[in-house]
């Protein structure tokens, strides 16, 4: 079985060490004697007595919800900023996490609790340099055993978490076969004002077989910058639409990042594309994505993308200038499993003048993500992607709305290690104002993928 990610495992680790400073008695409050349990007056005592109840019950977004609106008035007393810091890592806000403790720390640098608080919360953020040399000295204080043994946890998820920032390479050679409706994208009208379709324009059926190869290569700078690159370059044949055989490069070279509970990415792609044997387009553009873990099983990004899509010179009243954006939000709702939601849209802005081609678009796709047993993965995906073009198409304004659809199965280690097996059945509905571009297609194949 693969080994589940570091972060899981740190989740696993956090909750346990919660409830062992609880049964512990809070290991740091005997080491502080009385200073922590003064606080400026009843109300304020009382306060703090409700949220320590909270926390102990495992209600943190309880006990954040009852503390977070008296942070002006009691910041800086040393037990209301550790419980405050608790709650608000146990909930998913690290950076406020971090401020809290540091203040508590401030004021009783002596203070064991805040300073294994303010040792997760660096874990949680990202930054292990940070959480070591606190969970180190925490050692050196002859903490009560199961405390201790916690922190080994935390040390040794550390070490792992390191050894998996190492550069990693891996590339991979893909072979994929099966059949496709529509290999050319075609309407299945024979006819269109009046006039015979040529065969090339008209739905296709045909079997198919691809052959690629790329890599994907992560070489990390520190715990929290990266540089990211991959590659790949393909070709697809279709015996009964040899006109459409397509060869694809493409590639990508940027760096990921991340921040306490922000992360996100940046990167220069692009890709080259030829139909039967002669170039007839290319794209070349910025990616870039940003994103905010809302809380322990929820995330939230916002992906923007521009570049400048460009074909053959006897097509390039297609040329456009492309700009999209997405708008997401992912739930882990089970162990490695996650599904997600996206409002996408953008504009097409054409290059050449009097072209038809400039268009705005909108639409939304749901994914879902999920173990299926050991060692096999559902991917399943819906969308939908309206176009409304600026221009006229043989006199009639033009309007498409596509629908896709996604379903596989990734089978891996399938009998031996690195070979992985993946059935999939793709469809796209395109229905246009113009019917000439109205079709629809489903491609149906199993992909073999090999990992050295």
């Amino acid at each position: 079985m693969r080994e589940q990610p570091l972060r899981n495992m740190a989740g696993v680790i956090i909750l346990t060490g919660m409830m062992l400073l609880v049964a512990s008695g809070h290991f740091a409050h005997a080491q502080t004697g009385d200073t922590l349990r003064v606080a400026s007056n009843a109300s304020a005592r009382q306060l703090i007595i409700r949220a320590e109840d909270l926390l102990a019950a495992g209600d943190s977004s309880g006990a954040y919800v009852l503390l977070q609106p008296h942070e002006a008035a009691l910041a800086g007393n040393i037990l209301f900023d550790y419980l405050l810091g608790v709650a608000a890592l146990d909930t998913g806000r690290v950076g406020e996490a971090i401020f809290s403790l540091r203040r508590a720390l401030a004021v009783e640098p002596g203070f064991s609790g805040a300073r294994m608080e303010l040792a997760r919360a660096y874990f949680e953020s990202g930054n292990p340099e940070l959480a070591r040399p606190l969970f180190t000295q925490l050692l050196g204080e002859n903490p009560p055993a199961a405390v201790a043994g916690v922190i080994r946890q935390y040390l040794q998820a550390i070490d792992q978490r390191s050894a998996a920032r190492q550069s990693r390479f891996v590339p991979y050679i893909d072979l994929f076969a099966g059949y496709d409706t529509n290999a050319n994208g075609s309407t299945s009208d024979q006819q269109f004002l009046g006039f015979t379709l040529s065969p090339d324009n008209v739905k296709t059926e045909s079997g198919f077989a691809e052959i690629a190869a790329g890599f994907d290569w992560f070489i990390p700078r520190n715990p929290r910058f990266g540089w990211v690159f991959n590659g790949r370059a393909g070709h697809r044949t279709n015996p009964d639409a040899s006109f459409v055989d397509a060869t694809i490069i493409s590639g990508l070279g940027g760096f990921s990042w991340q921040r306490s509970a922000w992360f996100g990415r940046a990167a220069l792609d692009g890709y080259w594309g030829a139909r039967n044997g002669d170039p007839n387009e290319s794209y070349a553009g910025l990616d870039a994505l940003f994103g905010r873990r809302l809380a322990d099983r929820w995330d939230a990004t916002l992906s923007l993308r521009g570049g400048a899509q460009r074909y053959d010179d006897s097509i390039d009243v297609m040329d456009v200038n492309r700009f999209l954006y997405s708008l997401g939000i992912t739930h882990r709702f089970a162990s490695r499993a996650q599904f997600s939601a996206q409002l996408t849209g953008g504009i097409d802005d054409e290059t050449n003048d009097g072209s038809p081609y400039g268009n705005s678009k909108i639409g939304g796709r749901l994914s879902l993500t999920a173990p299926v047993g050991e060692s096999a993965w559902l991917f399943a995906s819906l969308g939908s992607l309206r176009s409304d073009y600026d221009g006229l198409f043989f006199g009639t304004s033009r309007e498409d709305t596509q629908l896709m659809s996604v379903l596989q199965i990734e089978f891996r280690d399938v009998l031996t290690r690195g070979l992985t097996v993946i059935p999939r059945v793709r469809y796209v509905d395109n229905d246009s104002d113009v019917d000439l571009y109205s079709y629809d297609r489903t491609e149906m194949g199993v992909v073999i993928r090999w990992t050295p």
